[in-house]
């Protein structure tokens, strides 16, 4: 039988014609019976190897569009944090000359280790991080002066640029009072030994060694030396570092002097026909203020000497005029002590000399507002992912899936940088961030599809967990 078949068509087909009384029109009933209908015998239903080449190619087209987006916000963030993070170039030297050391011996890791370190030597590694660092300057020191130009995004890129300093300040300012801590506990064990002592002489010698060091502390290594504010007025490190910044090419500020070297690396690149670019090579942000940060630098690494020697007189003191039970009871405890308290004034000595003014350099040159404005082109490709599905139960899926988890593991990723957090560190918040965000939209996608009887079907655009189940079933596929 054939159904809904209007009797003005005619399909031409090798049938023979069909006549039938019921295959007619209103207007024709007198001539119903001489009517002729022919038409097509019944196709069958297309399966899944009989798509049409056109529905193929506007599945595939919408499967790359939605890779990419996903691919260029992955590799933005990515990106973002590798040149945002501190020192990283020279890390990856440091990790290429040291990072195998102490396993050799343990790992036999001597041929791998001759291999970085012959790597080492010839700088690839070293030119190319260099190279993404100046890309990251180079975005940044040529779209500042553009939010400059405009009302609003100047008060933008200000406001965030304060945010990103006040956020490394604070940073710095938590090590030092960390490390301020941990010298009050060394201290208070100190002082529990030296009510033991019954020589008066060497108790006074002591105390005044520790109140020679604490004074050093107080002067150079306080929340304060960082950062303060009198009657409105700021001063502190801080001021000393923007100073430099901002007296750059005699005066004229890292970031035109970062974007006028670029400008004169582009004009040799381009007059050369793209032979002469060994200057991308060179961080060139951080070779304008070398000479500088040393500079900056000196004076807390001789303050960490003097703190160090005074704390060798103390301990030897110690140890001469307290005896046998000295070294039984509170040796190793007070030494252990110690060491906590010049490890946290490392740590917050590294934080300030390398982070703080390796973070506001790049803020000087322009890092704060256009970080925040990737985050906001990396929320619009997610958009162009999202608009790859299907329909809207599949949109609800990848959303809470793929696209709301790997968006709030790219700004926790940023946040974590903007935190002066390391890559690594930066990257592990983000992809934990990620996991759960994951795993809690896979449960309320279940309760959506329940809710709305909603049969689940397999996004054909790629998602986080394909992506994850791809990279499982690759590391468990044994190697041929």
């Amino acid at each position: 039988m054939v159904d809904k078949i209007s009797p003005q068509t005619l399909i031409q087909t090798n049938t023979q014609p069909v006549y039938s009384k019921y295959l007619s029109t209103p207007s024709s009933n007198a001539q119903q019976k001489n009517d002729t209908i022919e038409i097509t015998p019944k196709t069958q239903e297309q399966t899944p190897s009989q798509e049409q080449p056109q529905e193929k190619n506007k599945k595939s087209k919408k499967a790359l569009i939605a890779s990419l987006s996903l691919g260029v916000a992955g590799a933005a963030t990515l990106l973002g944090v590798l040149t945002n993070t501190r020192g990283w170039n020279k890390k990856v030297a440091k990790i290429l000359k040291e990072n195998f050391k102490d396993g050799d011996e343990i790992f036999n890791l001597t041929k791998l280790k001759e291999t970085i370190q012959a790597s080492a030597k010839d700088k690839k590694v070293i030119k190319l991080s260099n190279f993404m660092n100046n890309m990251a300057n180079f975005k940044d020191c040529y779209i500042l002066p553009i939010l400059e130009k405009i009302p609003g995004l100047k008060q933008f890129a200000k406001k965030t640029s304060d945010i990103y300093k006040q956020t490394g300040v604070k940073m710095t300012q938590g090590a030092y009072k960390h490390a301020d801590n941990a010298y009050m506990a060394f201290d208070a064990k100190i002082k529990k030994v030296l009510d033991t002592l019954d020589d008066n002489e060497i108790r006074e010698q002591i105390e005044k060694l520790i109140q020679k060091r604490n004074e050093i502390i107080k002067k150079r290594f306080t929340p304060n030396s960082v950062q303060k504010f009198v009657d409105g007025v700021e001063s502190g490190r801080i001021t000393d570092i923007e100073k430099i910044m901002d007296n750059v090419g005699d005066g004229k500020g890292i970031c035109r002097t970062v974007r006028s070297n670029f400008n004169n690396l582009i004009r040799r690149a381009v007059k050369s026909k793209g032979k002469d670019v060994d200057g991308f090579g060179n961080f060139i942000a951080e070779d304008l203020i070398k000479a500088q940060k040393e500079k900056f630098i000196s004076p807390l690494r001789d303050a960490k000497n003097q703190i160090n020697k005074l704390d060798k007189q103390i301990l030897e003191l110690l140890e001469s005029s307290c005896g046998e039970e000295y070294l039984l009871k509170h040796s190793q405890n007070i030494a252990k002590s110690r060491s906590d308290a010049a490890r946290a004034l490392n740590n917050a000595i590294r934080t300030e000399a390398n982070d703080l003014f390796d973070k506001m350099r790049d803020v000087k040159i322009g890092s704060a507002p256009t970080d925040i404005l990737s985050m906001a082109g990396t929320a619009g490709l997610m958009g162009v992912y999202l608009a790859q599905a299907e329909d809207k139960d599949q949109r609800v899926e990848v959303a809470l899936t793929t696209g709301v988890p790997l968006g709030l593991g790219m700004i926790a990723t940023t946040f974590a940088t903007m935190k002066m957090y390391a890559g690594i560190k930066s990257l592990t918040f983000g992809a934990i961030t990620t996991f759960i965000a994951n795993t809690i939209g896979k449960v309320i996608n279940k309760q959506y599809q329940k809710a709305n009887n909603v049969e689940h079907k397999e996004p054909e655009i790629p998602t986080l967990d394909k992506f994850t189940k791809d990279f499982n079933d690759k590391i468990k596929a044994p190697i041929s």
